[in-house]
C-alpha cells in the first residue's frame, strides 16, 4: 500500500501535469467502486490537487474527486484512453487520460460536493504543523494498544502504514509489541523525531517501490527499508538477524537486540 510518501510525491507531480486542465466525459468501467454521479465531472476545471492521509483530492468547480488507493489501487497518467485490464474509470484531461482501477476493486473513488466529512475523523498529519511533541505524547497515553498498532491508526496520525511503522519504530529503537503507556518520556522524543526523520528522508528518495500504483514519480534512488521485509537478515546495527511477528494481521519487522 502507498503511504504518505509515495503519495505526497504523486500529488505534487499530478497537481503539475493537470492543474487548470479541463475533464473530458469519463469512461466508465466499474461503476462498483465510485460513489457520486461520473456524469458530473465532464467539462469541469481542475482546481487543485491536494493529499490528506492517504485520500488523494482533487479540487473542481464545486465538487471534489477523491481516491484512496487500499492495497493495490493505482493512478496512471497516459496518453491513451484504451482500457488497461484493471481499470474501473478514466478521466480524458486534455490530451492525456487519468487511469484509476484496482485489481482487487478495493480502492475508492468519491464524487462529493465538500471533503470536510470525508476528511474530519482522520488524524493529525505528521507533516503538518499540527503535529507536535504534545500531541504525541498526550495520544499515547490515552491507547492501551501496542505502539505498532498506535502507529497505523489512521484516527490518531494520518499517513503512516506499515512499511513506515517498522522503520519509524526501528530508528527509535522501541520494540512494536511495546504498550504505548510503557513509553518514558525519552523514548517518547525518541520517536516523535524518528516520525520526522523517515518521512523527510523517504520523501527526498522518492519513497519505496511505485510502479505497481503509479508512472508519475521518476528518480535513481528511493527508500530502503532497514528491517521491514527483511526478516532473517543481517540488523544493520548490531548484526542480530530481523524477526517477523504478526501485528493486528500485518507483518512486523524489528531487531529482538536493538528494539526493547
Amino acid at each position: 500500500m502507498p503511504e504518505l510518501p509515495e503519495l505526497e510525491i504523486l500529488v505534487s507531480n499530478l497537481r503539475d501535469r493537470v492543474k487548470d486542465k479541463r475533464l473530458g466525459r469519463p469512461i466508465i468501467i466499474n461503476p462498483r467502486v465510485i460513489s457520486g454521479d461520473p456524469n458530473l465531472l465532464e467539462d469541469r476545471i481542475i482546481k487543485d490537487v491536494k493529499r490528506r492521509g492517504k485520500w488523494v483530492l482533487i479540487s473542481l468547480d464545486k465538487i471534489y474527486l477523491a481516491f484512496h488507493l487500499r492495497l493495490n489501487g493505482y493512478i496512471f497518467l497516459l496518453e491513451y484512453r484504451e482500457p488497461d485490464d484493471y481499470d474501473c474509470i478514466i478521466l480524458p484531461v486534455d490530451g492525456e487520460y487519468i487511469h484509476f482501477g484496482d485489481p482487487r476493486r478495493l480502492a475508492q473513488m468519491k464524487i462529493v460536493n465538500e471533503i470536510e466529512s470525508l476528511i474530519e475523523e482522520l488524524g493529525v498529519d505528521p507533516l503538518s504543523q499540527d503535529f507536535t511533541l504534545e500531541y504525541l505524547s498526550k495520544s499515547l497515553k490515552k491507547k492501551r494498544s501496542n505502539i505498532k498498532t498506535f502507529l497505523m491508526d489512521q484516527d490518531i496520525i494520518s499517513g503512516i502504514g506499515n512499511t513506515y511503522a517498522d522503520e519509524i519504530l526501528f530508528l527509535a529503537k522501541i520494540n512494536p509489541t511495546r504498550p504505548c503507556q510503557s513509553l518514558d518520556e525519552e523514548e517518547v522524543k525518541s520517536l516523535y523525531k524518528s516520525i520526522k526523520d523517515i518521512l523527510e528522508e523517504a520523501l527526498k528518495l522518492g519513497g519505496t517501490s511505485t510502479e505497481e500504483f503509479t508512472n508519475l514519480i521518476s528518480r535513481d534512488k528511493s527508500f530502503e527499508p532497514r528491517v521491514h521485509r527483511r526478516e532473517g537478515e543481517a540488523c544493520p546495527i548490531c548484526e542480530t538477524p530481523i524477526v517477523m511477528i504478526k501485528i493486528g494481521g500485518r507483518g512486523t519487522y524489528y531487531c529482538p537486540k536493538c528494539q526493547r
